[in-house]
């Protein structure tokens, strides 16, 4: 397999993986863009302050991923 194909291939993968992860937690990630608050909306949502905390921390990694993607689609 050619470099420029596995390349190509964990881009969309992580960009997949990102479009999935929001899908599944979107509720709780809109919340904290809407009001960051851990507690305020693992009460509302009622979860875990951990679980939350958790969520905007894998959100937050897979948006800086896409945007290391984009940088790296620009240099080429």
């Amino acid at each position: 397999m050619r470099h420029t194909k596995i390349k190509s291939f964990l881009h969309a993968f992580f960009i997949i993986k990102k479009e999935d992860y929001y899908n599944n937690n979107m509720k709780i990630i809109n919340d904290f863009k809407k009001s960051p608050g851990l507690y305020r909306i693992a009460m509302k949502r009622n979860v875990d302050v951990q679980q939350v905390y958790n969520i905007i921390k894998t959100h937050d990694t897979n948006v800086l991923n896409m945007n290391i993607i984009k940088l790296i689609e620009n240099i080429k």
